[in-house]
């Protein structure tokens, strides 16, 4: 069925399956991609279009090879362009959304800010092989200020790449990709329920993944107005900032009089008394990234460390007054100081 599904349709079908993958559906346009090819190479040589000199395929399938990866890389832009002006427009907001759709919501941000930090936009020209990083790489791309030209040049190369790669792959393997479409054919529905199985399992072990990191990092939190009026008690407690840079300029505001925690955290709580309270935030979901980090300032000897119940969210949304930070370069996602304070 799925290669009569490719003969009848062709090109319109590598669009829309490219372009749905490519806007967050859960509809992996490669095994199409590498269909497509391999469907293409068979009917050029059962047509007898040989160029006379050894190849891997006919010289007659360049051009629909050509045109399959064209096609891919076209949807592909399409999608990714939405996704950037989506980043660009609403930032972090749009990045939670697309987190809570996600089975790692408690890190996916967090990963792509890793590949952002370490290689910046050119991580675009590989994120389309990058499980996880594919689709969520272009709102964060957005959100931290990358130019749209810097934008579309690398993520037209990596749609290049990567329809490429997958067309290739069906052309230089068809006849392997015949064999295994004829056993799908000849195993029918069952091929179905085992791939439902595989995908069962798949996502049980992520779930069971995700359950492990929240019991470990079980700990008691501290609610915005217990923090609210924790503040004008002297000494008040250490409001410890634990985002990323990046998220930072994605979101450049912090709780007033927070302590902006950088690479080099140990120098800057070096001068703080042990027994001081401390509260953690961060923006992430379930308050991963401040749950880890007062589980480290407690295995560093601090005896009163909480994450804030919420986050920075929790903060706004109760309309509490925010401090503008003082970015140096958002498009590296720099954010240096704090400002005079204002409310949001």
């Amino acid at each position: 069925m799925l290669r009569e599904l490719i003969i009848e349709y062709g090109l319109p079908l590598v669009f829309a399956n490219v372009l749905l993958e490519c806007l967050g559906l859960p509809l992996p346009a490669l095994p199409t991609l590498a269909l497509t090819g391999a469907i293409t190479v068979s009917a050029s040589f059962a047509s007898g279009a040989f160029s006379g000199l050894p190849s891997l395929f006919p010289s007659a399938a360049f051009g629909p090879l050509a045109a399959i990866v064209v096609t891919a890389s076209i949807a592909a832009l399409i999608g990714d362009t939405l996704w950037f002006w989506l980043g660009r427009r609403y930032g972090s907001r749009v990045l939670g959304f697309m987190c809570k759709l996600s089975i790692s919501r408690d890190t996916c941000v967090t990963r792509s800010l890793d590949f952002f930090g370490r290689f910046g936009v050119r991580i675009l020209a590989l994120s389309k092989f990058i499980p996880g990083l594919s689709t969520l790489a272009i709102p964060v791309a957005g959100a931290t200020g990358i130019g749209f030209g810097s934008f579309l040049f690398y993520d037209a190369l990596g749609a290049l790449l990567w329809s490429g790669v997958g067309v290739a792959f069906g052309a230089m393997f068809a006849d392997l990709v015949d064999s295994a479409l004829a056993w799908l054919d000849l195993f029918g529905r069952g091929v179905i329920v085992l791939a439902g199985i595989a995908l069962a399992l798949y996502l049980a072990v992520r779930w069971w993944q995700r359950v492990s990191l929240l019991r470990r990092l079980r700990m008691a939190r501290i609610d915005i107005a217990t923090l609210r009026t924790l503040l004008t008690d002297e000494p008040p407690p250490l409001v410890i900032d634990v985002r990323r840079r990046e998220r930072r300029a994605m979101d450049p505001y912090a709780i007033p009089g927070a302590l902006l925690l950088h690479d080099d955290a140990a120098s800057q709580l070096a001068d703080i008394a042990r027994d001081r309270k401390l509260v953690t935030y961060c923006d992430c979901p379930s308050e991963v990234s401040a749950a880890l980090a007062a589980k480290e300032l407690t295995a560093h000897g601090f005896t009163d460390v909480a994450p804030l119940l919420g986050g920075l969210e929790a903060w706004r949304a109760a309309g509490y007054a925010l401090e503008p930070l003082i970015v140096e370069d958002t498009a590296n996602g720099a954010a240096h100081g704090i400002a005079k304070s204002s409310s949001v």
